[in-house]
């Protein structure tokens, strides 16, 4: 859905006496900028985001910036923070991000949500996961959380830090009863690491998002914005997060068999492109189509023949290796957002966190007043954080990405 479609109505601030609900909106709105010049293009991203809400000032935002603006992550997000009007601004870093209209990638990017509703509340959330300690980090986030009413995470992890089905499980028992959506962040494939945005500080090895409330309802869609490369394969070796053999073979050599020559003898060509499905429920014994989990390909153990993923596995588990695909991914977040969009004149705001590899996207309906509770439709993608809401990882131990470099 076209972000230059979000634009607000005006709404009187009266209404009958008789009427059941007082009139609301919710005025939201995308921007976008390539500029190259760091702090030029944040405010020129917010600028765009308020223009096309509406809206003077938001309540809050949520922010994606590619790595080419690295070292200037800060200063952005003052300048975020200024022109949008608001302290409380979530995000992270991304490989790439997509709008309703244009994807960029490997070139300076940044995207601003710009929110302001008086139906749909929403508070910034961080915790630090230093050395790979969901527990820690869920229970930081469930302090945050005491007090306010059931809603909607929306979390945005580091994946290098810890696999996020491990935090959502560490959460499912540290704050019962909070859905949770979301993706992993992603940066430059050659430099480790990834950034969390918490208003206009920048961290690593950390979890940042929002906490949404309010009188709404919400409806969760899924994309995948990838391909599968060859036929569903089965993990017959593994431990942790290591994947020794597929279907009886080293599972280095399984990859490399699906890819042509010059790809098999240089995987770091293929460095956030290049991801593996796992079903959704990781006790299911085959994969239906289009149903997976995408993660990370965090490194290969050519000794071993051995592929490192950002999720524990298991021996028997079904696996299917799967490409990014620019143009899928566009055309799923259009589909995906015409299925859930409220039918009639209601206003939602759409998030589409897309896929662990997080090339992030966001689009957004006009806003409409009318005398009923609004209706958001907050969207995800199947890459994204295991499950829409918080549940256990059926008694898994913890298993932390192993750090081993792409050769």
């Amino acid at each position: 859905m076209n972000s230059s479609h979000c634009t607000g109505t005006p709404i009187s601030k009266s209404w009958r006496t008789h009427d059941r609900f007082p009139p609301v909106a919710t005025d939201a709105g995308v921007g976008l900028s390539t500029e190259s010049e760091a702090v030029a293009a944040a405010r020129a991203a917010a600028r765009q985001a308020l223009e096309k809400s509406g809206a003077g000032r938001a309540d809050w935002g949520l922010v994606f910036i590619t790595t080419a603006h690295r070292p200037h992550f800060a200063e952005m997000l003052a300048a975020i923070q200024k022109t949008l009007g608001t302290d409380l601004i979530a995000g992270c870093s991304a490989a790439g991000v997509l709008t309703g209209s244009e994807e960029i990638e490997a070139r300076p990017g940044v995207v601003v949500l710009s929110v302001r509703s008086d139906s749909l509340r929403g508070n910034t959330l961080y915790a630090s996961i230093g050395d790979g300690e969901p527990r820690a980090a869920a229970g930081d986030i469930a302090r945050q959380l005491a007090g306010h009413p059931a809603g909607l995470l929306v979390l945005l992890p580091d994946p290098l830090a810890v696999p996020p089905d491990h935090l959502l499980h560490e959460l499912g028992r540290a704050a019962p009863g909070f859905e949770a959506i979301g993706a992993a962040a992603s940066g430059d494939s050659a430099l480790r690491g990834t950034f969390q945005f918490y208003g206009r500080n920048v961290a690593s090895r950390a979890v940042a998002g929002l906490h949404l409330s309010g009188d709404l309802r919400r409806t969760i869609g899924v994309t995948q914005g990838c391909q599968p490369l060859g036929a569903q394969a089965r993990i017959t070796g593994g431990d942790g997060n290591v994947i020794l053999e597929i279907d009886g073979r080293p599972a280095l050599e399984v990859l490399r068999s699906r890819l042509p020559p010059p790809l098999a003898d240089s995987l770091e060509r293929l460095g956030g492109h290049l991801f593996v499905g796992l079903p959704p429920d990781p006790n299911l014994d085959t994969i239906a189509p289009g149903e997976y989990l995408v993660r990370h390909l965090v490194g290969v153990d050519e000794t071993r023949g051995a592929l490192i993923v950002a999720a524990a596995v298991r021996a028997n588990q079904p696996l299917q290796f799967v490409l990014r695909d620019a143009q899928a991914a566009r055309d799923d977040l259009k589909a995906m957002l015409k299925r859930v969009a409220p039918a009639g004149p209601a206003a939602s705001v759409s998030i589409s966190t897309a896929r662990g590899a997080a090339r992030p996207c966001m689009a957004c309906r006009a806003s409409t007043p009318r005398t009923s509770p609004r209706r958001s439709a907050i969207s995800r993608s199947r890459a994204s954080l295991a499950t829409p809401r918080s549940r256990r990882c059926a008694g898994r131990t913890a298993c932390s990405p192993t750090p081993v470099s792409w050769r």
